[in-house]
């Protein structure tokens, strides 16, 4: 799901006509739909908190949406893809900051992978590119510090929190879309709501995941297979070519990112 919405989002914009706003609220639509129709909590159970984190969340979400789909245009599927998972980096420091969970050796020496494979793939020459990639990291790895954070000390059930975050992402959007008098474009608005199940799942599909395997196995799987399966679309799908060092980077990327999430002292 989470690389199926890396393809929409180009595919959508092949067309000419298309409002990518229009189709973040399409999106950010039906995604609200699906949580408030969700099994969990009523809305009434949530306090200050949940409407706090939940609505920064949707906040940081619709903005992270739209640096990512530059980033898929600029950077193409995988390196958007590798920067977000590589994100997990900054929930990392705070859970050793303010949690005190400990960093192992095997957490540094990803970062370190993750570091030089970007440094191998990038064009240092192209500050563009990385001050965009840059963007997306940090707005993906501050959502997922704030989702722990809920994790920690929210509500057991996440469809308040769901509601509040994709409700007012769509709130945010729509406030764009009025301030940037953008007409109303239905197509772009279908087109949305075709995003918002990808969308949607993703996030369901993960928190089902995280109640039934440990976290130690979800989290490297997700990463590492969403950045494969990033490279594997690249090439089959956007007929990307990668050379022998390009090759070489992703693969240490992708054991980096694993290795980001593996919670074993040595």
């Amino acid at each position: 799901m989470s690389v199926a919405i890396a393809n929409l989002l180009p595919y959508f914009k092949k067309d000419k006509k298309i409002k990518i706003l229009h189709v973040f609220l399409g999106n950010y639509f039906l995604a609200s739909i699906f949580s408030f129709i969700d099994k969990g909590s009523p809305l009434a159970e949530a306090g200050n908190f949940e409407i706090f984190t939940g609505s920064l969340t949707g906040i940081l979400f619709f903005a992270t949406f739209l640096i990512y789909q530059h980033n898929i245009s600029k950077n193409g599927v995988s390196l958007s893809v590798g920067a977000m998972r590589f994100s997990v980096v900054i929930p990392i420091i705070m859970a050793l900051l303010i949690f005190g969970e400990p960093v192992f050796l095997l957490n540094v020496i990803g970062i370190i992978l993750v570091l030089l494979a970007f440094t191998f793939l990038m064009d240092t020459k192209s500050f563009h590119s990385i001050f965009w990639l840059g963007l997306l990291f940090l707005g993906t790895g501050i959502a997922d510090s704030i989702m722990k954070l809920y994790e920690q000390y929210g509500l057991e059930s996440t469809r308040p929190f769901m509601i509040y975050i994709f409700g007012s992402a769509m709130i945010f959007n729509l406030l764009v879309v009025l301030i940037k008098k953008t007409p109303f474009h239905l197509k772009s608005f279908c087109f949305g709501m075709i995003l918002g199940i990808p969308n949607r799942l993703t996030t369901k599909y993960f928190l089902d995941a995280l109640q039934e395997i440990p976290a130690s196995v979800v989290y490297p799987m997700f990463a590492a297979s969403v950045v494969v399966l990033g490279i594997l679309s690249d090439v089959l799908i956007w007929k990307k070519r990668f050379n022998a060092k390009q090759w070489i980077a992703l693969t240490i990327m992708v054991v980096g990112i694993a290795l980001l999430y593996i919670r074993i002292g040595i």
